[in-house]
């Protein structure tokens, strides 16, 4: 449901407030029963207020008490009570519930399905588009699918609406890439799951760029998703130190018997907080120095690009941004993206890689 404005949810229903039905005089026993202070008008403070709304709404759908009088019976509390009790599911729930005269009786919406169990504000749906729309690139994937459909059922309990689409009519938020995934991609999330938690051991058959496919055995230790494709890291049989597998070339996994301590073994988030992206090194982080011309400097101090960046202002409108990384294998397609507007100054492997992947380019291009 599209609101217009400032997305108040308080008001949704107040435009058109249903005319209110006559309160009866409640009974003694009623009035000595009926201990609830005052509702305020932003939160249900007892137990009992909670426990009476739900009740409320299940008892008029269910066409058990539709009418002030019957509702404070069921409850032993006075008609006021109730009158509150309406109010409040209307005007802070958004409960679509009316009452009509003729019929002497409350009515709820029939696509209502239920009360949603905290009031969300603006910034709570500006979320949850966010989170929309961050799955909606990696549908084509079977862990994204499987996330896109939970999201849809999260919606619907925290908002009591299941037209997640159209709160994001209003808002987009574009991701680079798409990718494709692999059509067993829950199934090997899952059990990757249960061997690093359970610290067992695994094989699969590995298919690496250009080469044969091959055996692997694996420790596993921690799986991650970086634009969209995600990411074994483990220390395999044959190889010393922490090594990346894709799940796109991952098959016919198997879970061993055969356990593992991961107290002698490398932490992979430590290495991958010296990182540029899912490449990971044993080598100590070192300083990456770059220099960025007035032209793109405005842009480039729009991103955290690592969280223990280092940016200096220069003459002219330059700026000096120093990342601390362990390997520069993914930082290099990233500074050609600025095309003549950055310059390396260290380290100097890093300055002559460029120069040779530049004359590389011209030769190609020429």
């Amino acid at each position: 449901m599209i609101l217009d404005g400032e997305l108040d949810l308080g008001e949704r229903y107040r435009s058109t407030p249903a005319p209110a039905e006559p309160m009866a005089k409640p009974s003694k026993k009623q009035q000595s029963d009926n201990c609830d202070a005052p509702m305020d008008a932003h939160q249900v403070s007892t137990r009992a207020q909670i426990e009476r709304l739900y009740g409320i709404v299940a008892k008029v759908q269910n066409n058990e008490a539709v009418n002030l009088t019957a509702l404070a019976m069921a409850y032993e509390v006075n008609n006021r009570t109730i009158q509150r009790d309406i109010e409040f599911l209307k005007d802070r729930l958004g409960v679509p519930i009316t009452f009509d005269r003729k019929e002497n009786r409350y009515f709820i919406d029939d696509e209502f399905d239920h009360i949603p169990p905290l009031e969300l504000k603006d910034t709570d749906y500006l979320l949850l588009s966010f989170l929309q729309q961050c799955l909606a690139p990696y549908a084509a994937t079977e862990i994204g699918a499987q996330m896109i459909k939970s999201f849809e059922r999260f919606f619907g309990v925290l908002s009591g609406s299941k037209k997640w689409k159209e709160w994001s009519k209003a808002v987009l938020f574009r991701f680079e890439n798409q990718p494709q995934g692999t059509p067993k991609e829950v199934k090997l999330f899952n059990a990757l799951y249960r061997a690093i938690s359970q610290h067992r051991e695994i094989k699969f058959s590995y298919k690496a760029l250009r080469k044969p496919a091959t055996e692997k055995k694996v420790k596993p230790l921690l799986m991650m998703m970086q634009k969209g494709r995600w990411y074994l890291y483990g220390v395999s049989d044959t190889r010393q130190g922490i090594t990346p597998f894709s799940f796109n070339r991952m098959s016919d996994i198997e879970l061993t018997n055969e356990k593992f301590s991961v107290d002698a073994l490398p932490d992979p988030r430590s290495m991958l907080h010296h990182s540029f992206g899912a490449v990971i090194s044993s080598d100590a982080p070192f300083d990456v120095v770059l220099e960025f011309e007035s032209k793109v400097v405005e842009r480039m101090k729009e991103t955290l690009w690592h969280p223990d960046q280092k940016l200096e202002d220069l003459a002219l409108g330059r700026a000096r941004l120093t990342l601390p990384l362990n390997n520069t294998m993914e930082v290099e397609s990233w500074i050609l993206s600025w095309g003549p507007y950055i310059r390396v100054i260290s380290p100097e492997t890093l300055k002559s890689r460029m120069k040779e992947t530049i004359k590389r380019m011209l030769d190609v291009n020429s």
